[in-house]
């Protein structure tokens, strides 16, 4: 990468986009590879800290660092990260239409977590801190993480 001197990890592309979460003693990064859909969005279930978690994206972010011309950029989508427990019930999700819909009630979720149809219209899924990066800039300082990826 452009600017980068140190060791490249490479279970990666140092220029994959990631989406990355990290207690004191545990990194979990997730490649956008395997978040992004061609539907437009998708809901990918997962497990931080011993917590499940959805991770929802939606297309519709361009890259700022594909072009000179922002507009131009590349589609990489805006991400969500998620605890999947309302109301003490864990949830799964899959995606319909730009929304989320959740298995158990069919309730309809948007990208920030909050239930704006059904049951569970007014929940708000509690967020998760996560970071969205680069893989090689992550992995300088985190080389413990765990990385799901497509491949």
């Amino acid at each position: 990468p452009f600017l980068f001197s140190g060791d490249v990890d490479v279970r990666a592309k140092a220029m994959q986009n990631i989406v990355a979460m990290e207690t004191a003693t545990d990194a979990v990064a997730w490649s956008l590879d395997i978040l992004s859909d061609d539907s437009g969005s998708s809901a990918t279930a997962g497990e931080f800290d011993g917590e499940p978690i959805v991770i929802f994206w939606k297309s519709g972010e361009a890259s700022a660092l594909d072009t000179s011309d922002i507009s131009n950029g590349k589609d990489v989508g805006t991400v969500g990260v998620f605890s999947s427990v309302a109301d003490g019930q864990e949830l799964t999700f899959t995606s319909e239409d730009g929304s989320y819909i959740d298995d158990q009630t069919s309730s309809t979720w948007n990208i920030f977590g909050e239930a704006v149809d059904g049951p569970l219209e007014g929940t708000t899924l509690d967020p998760i801190t996560f970071v969205r990066t680069f893989w090689f800039s992550w992995a300088a300082f985190r080389p413990d993480t765990d990385l799901v990826d497509a491949s």
